[in-house]
């Protein structure tokens, strides 16, 4: 292997990823890995999912705003046969963790939108919709020589093909992702569209500009009342009326948390929205192809959260 397993730092489902060292004096391949990286593991019997999480990134790797993915291998640890995909490390995290209870400053939130909405108008281009976007899946990396913090899309085990309008009714690939961030279509019709993304997008803003999820609920509340309301009800999330959130992030969340997603605005559209002048995507100046050793101190620092 051209790498050393360290500690795990999440586990899912059927997945589970581990920070670890590369060898950077052992063979070729190696050599473009940078000193610490992230390896998402599965048994192979069970690495369906994680196969296509690789040939996605694979997809996406123009992006800049996208966990970069270095590579697969497959080793034999503890008796079991794993097949792994080598990962940017997110040192910082994810976003979730770095939301308070009274939320993020607007301009930082300007700049991860920026960033985020970059990454989603690629792989709508590409024709896939994401489906599970929210805090969580937003990466914090560092990069460059000052170690610039910057966000980025991650975890792809629920994306899907994007589809037409006419093959909507015939899709039935069940729902996948987040209910609280879900959007309406997804949850009540199990249709997956570039326009549920924004509405998820919606959602991740909404909760990082309050710090509260998107949606309350009573502590009693069965799971057919919550999928009722986000599914079915008129209801959208609550923007808040304060003054402590600019008119132009109450005018971009509304236009994204619009139950008629055909009336919701493409990610094309609020790119140009005024909410997000003078905000440059973090890392519009690094590419991941450029790699600098960490220091130390950054080496030895260990996430709060990677989300599997």
């Amino acid at each position: 292997m051209g790498w050393t397993r360290g500690e795990i730092l999440g586990k899912g489902g059927f997945a589970f990823v581990s920070k670890a060292k590369a060898h950077q004096e052992s063979s070729h391949e190696s050599q473009c890995l940078p000193p610490i990286i992230a390896v998402k593991s599965a048994k192979v019997s069970e690495s369906r999912s994680l196969l296509k999480e690789k040939e996605l990134l694979d997809q996406f790797k123009a992006c800049p705003c996208i966990l970069h993915c270095y590579g697969d291998d497959h080793t034999t640890e503890n008796g079991e046969q794993l097949y792994n995909i080598l990962l940017e490390y997110a040192s910082g995290g994810c976003l979730a963790d770095r939301i308070t209870d009274k939320g993020l400053p607007e301009q930082v939130v300007k700049h991860h939108v920026k960033s985020m909405l970059t990454a989603l108008d690629h792989i709508h281009k590409k024709g896939y919709v994401h489906c599970d976007i929210k805090p969580h899946n937003v990466l914090i990396v560092r990069e460059g020589i000052n170690q610039q913090e910057v966000v980025k899309l991650a975890d792809f085990g629920s994306t899907k093909k994007s589809r037409p309008a006419a093959d909507e009714e015939q899709e039935d690939d069940g729902f996948g992702g987040t209910i609280l961030y879900a959007a309406p279509e997804s949850i009540s019709r199990q249709v997956h569209m570039p326009e549920s993304d924004v509405w998820a997008l919606g959602c991740t803003i909404l909760h990082m500009l309050t710090g509260k999820v998107p949606w309350k609920f009573d502590k009693k509340a069965q799971a057919n009342d919550v999928l009722f309301k986000i599914g079915c009800s008129n209801e959208i999330p609550e923007i808040p009326t304060n003054k402590k959130i600019s008119g132009e992030a109450k005018d971009f969340l509304k236009k994204c948390l619009v139950k008629d997603p055909y009336a919701r605005w493409r990610i094309d559209m609020l790119l140009d929205h005024p909410f997000l002048k003078m905000a440059v995507p973090e890392n519009c100046s690094s590419h991941h192809h450029h790699h600098h050793r960490m220091s130390s101190r950054f080496r030895s620092m260990m996430p709060r959260c990677f989300h599997v």
